[in-house]
C-alpha cells in the first residue's frame, strides 16, 4: 500500500493523517442507536427461533424505559418482545464468524468502490447476524448518513474483527494514513482501502492470509519490492547487457501469469522545476514472454550503475505503479538471495527469533549529546542507502532513528520551553517519516522514498540546530 498522496499536498502534509475523524456521537443519537439496534434484532428474528429469556426481556425493558423515544416506536418494541422471542447469542454460544466476516467484507468492498448505497444496504444484512460485541458497532455504521461518517464508524468495527481469528481466504490489512492508523479485514489479494476508496485505493499493507509466505527472497537473483497493493512481489533483474526482466509472484510467492500486464522501462527522465514534475526522456516498452512468466525490455548497454524506472499496469483501468531498480552489477539466475529483514543482526544481544522491531532497536547512549549524534549518523546512512538505490535496507536506520528520537523526548526538560516544544514537534515528524521510509523502501519507489526522506531530514535539521546552539 502505498498511499498515492495528491500532488497538491506538501511533503509535510503527506505524512499527516488525511482523514478527518468523525465527531463524537451525541448522547441522544447513541441512545436512539441502542433502541434501533434492538428493534432490528427483534424484527429480523420474529420467527421465534431463539427463545428470549425473562431476564433478557426484563433487562431490555429497563433500557427502553430509560430512553427517550417516540411512543409509537416503544409500542413496536414491546410487541416485538412479546412475540419474537429473540436474543443475542449468549456467552459461549457459537457465533457465525465466517458469515459475519463475509458480510463485513462485502461492506468493505463497497466502501472501497465509493458505493455508499450498497454499503448501507449490506450493513443491514450484517446487523442481522452480528454477535453481541459487534452488534452495537454495526448499528453505529448502519446509522451513518453519508460515506465519510460511515467510514469513520467502520473503523471500530474493523479493528474488532481484525483482532479475531480469520477464516481461510481472508487477511488483515493496515493503512497508516487514516485516522492515525487503521486496520481492516478483506479477501486475501490486492489492497482495497475502504477508508479512502478511489482517492487512495491501494493505500495500505496486507498481512498474509493463513498459509501465505511474506518473505522477500529473490527467486531470480534480482531485487524484490512489494507492490503497493500489498499482494504482488515484484522482482527486477539485469542479467546481461541491454536486458531487463521483471518477474512477479503472489502473496504465497507463487509465480503469477503476467500475460495481461503492460508497462515500460524509463532509462532517462528530466525534472522540471517549474511544474515540479519528472518527464520521460527515453523509455523502452516491456513485452510479455511467450509463457507469461516475465516482462522483458531490450535496449543498448547503459553501463553501471544501471537504473531502471519501471512503470507497470497490473490490470486494465488500474493505476500505473512505479518501481526503481538500481544495479551495480549484472544479476545471476539462481544466485543465492536473502530477505534483508531476516538477516538483520541482533543489536541488543537478544535471541534471533525476537520480533524485527526488537532486532533493530539501537543501544541508547547515556549522554544526550551522543544520542543526538547517533540520530545524525542514521541520517547520513539513509542518504547513502537512498543514493545507492538500496531501498529495501533503509528501514534499519529509519527505525533506529525513530527509537533514538523517542528517547530524546524524555530528555528535554533542561531545554527552554520553546526549544522543548520544537524538539517534540520535530521528533513527531521524524517518527512518522521513519515509518514511511520503512514502508516506501519495500515498495521501491524512489520518488516516494525521497519525499519521505525530505521530511525526515527537515525534522533532523530542526533537532540539530537546537542542540548545536547549546554547545
Amino acid at each position: 500500500m502505498t498511499p498515492q498522496a495528491p500532488g497538491c499536498l506538501s511533503k509535510m502534509e503527506m505524512i499527516q493523517p488525511t482523514q478527518k475523524t468523525g465527531a463524537c456521537v451525541e448522547k441522544d443519537e447513541s441512545e436512539y442507536a441502542v433502541v434501533y439496534l434492538w428493534y432490528r434484532i427483534l424484527s429480523v428474528r420474529c420467527l421465534g427461533l431463539i427463545r428470549f429469556t425473562a431476564i433478557a426481556t426484563h433487562g431490555v425493558m429497563i433500557v427502553m424505559t430509560h430512553l427517550p423515544m417516540p411512543r409509537r416506536l416503544f409500542g413496536v418494541l414491546v410487541f416485538a418482545l412479546s412475540t419474537a422471542g429473540a436474543t443475542l447469542p449468549a456467552a459461549g454460544q457459537a457465533i457465525d464468524t465466517t458469515g459475519q466476516i463475509a458480510a463485513y467484507v462485502e461492506v468493505q468492498v463497497a466502501l472501497a468502490a465509493d458505493d455508499y448505497d450498497t454499503a448501507r444496504r449490506i450493513v443491514q444484512d450484517l446487523l442481522a447476524i452480528a454477535d453481541a460485541t459487534s452488534a452495537s458497532l454495526v448499528a453505529s455504521v448502519a446509522q451513518a448518513q453519508d460515506i465519510d461518517t460511515m467510514r469513520a464508524r467502520f473503523k471500530p468495527l474493523s479493528e474488532y474483527l481484525a483482532a479475531q481469528e480469520l477464516p481461510v481466504g481472508y487477511a488483515r490489512a493496515y493503512c497508516p494514513m487514516y485516522d492515525g492508523g487503521s486496520n481492516w479485514v478483506q479477501a486475501d489479494g490486492p489492497i482495497r482501502n475502504p477508508f479512502f476508496g478511489s482517492t487512495m485505493l491501494t493505500c495500505g499493507v496486507i498481512d498474509a492470509a493463513p498459509g501465505a509466505h511474506m518473505d522477500h527472497t529473490p527467486r531470480h537473483g534480482g531485487t524484490v519490492f512489494m507492490a503497493p497493493d500489498g499482494f504482488y512481489h515484484i522482482e527486477g533483474t539485469h542479467p546481461e547487457d541491454g536486458l531487463f526482466r521483471l518477474y512477479a509472484t503472489n502473496n504465497y510467492r507463487e509465480p503469477v501469469d503476467m500475460s495481461e500486464w503492460s508497462g515500460r522501462v524509463v532509462l532517462e527522465e528530466a525534472y522540471d522545476e517549474q511544474t515540479d514534475e519528472f518527464t520521460e526522456v527515453r523509455s523502452v516498452d516491456l513485452f510479455v514472454s511467450p509463457d507469461g512468466q516475465f516482462l522483458e525490455a531490450v535496449f543498448g548497454d547503459i553501463g553501471f550503475p544501471a537504473e531502471f524506472i519501471t512503470k507497470v499496469v497490473f490490470e486494465t483501468d488500474f493505476p500505473e505503479e512505479r518501481f526503481d531498480f538500481i544495479f551495480s552489477e549484472y544479476t545471476r539466475e539462481g544466485a543465492a538471495g536473502a530477505d534483508v529483514r531476516d538477516s538483520v543482526p541482533v543489536t541488543t544481544g537478544a535471541p534471533a527469533n525476537i520480533p524485527l522491531a526488537e532486532r533493530v532497536r539501537p543501544d541508547i547512549p547515556e549522554s544526550t549529546a551522543e544520542l543526538v549524534s547517533q540520530i545524525g549518523a542514521r541520517d547520513i546512512l539513509l542518504q547513502e542507502l537512498i543514493e545507492a538505490g538500496r531501498f529495501t535496507e533503509i528501514f534499519i536506520p529509519a527505525l533506529q532513528a525513530k527509537e533514538l528520537g523517542l528517547e530524546l523526548t524524555n530528555r528535554v526538560e533542561d531545554l527552554a520551553l520553546r526549544d522543548r516544544n520544537e524538539v517534540r514537534i520535530a521528533v513527531r515528524h521524524l517518527v512518522r517519516a521513519s515509518h514511511l521510509l520503512d514502508w516506501y523502501g519495500d515498495l521501491g519507489n524512489r520518488q516516494q522514498v525521497s519525499g519521505a526522506y525530505d521530511v525526515f531530514a527537515e525534522a533532523w535539521n530542526r533537532i540539530a540546530r537546537i542542540y548545536s546552539a547549546r554547545q
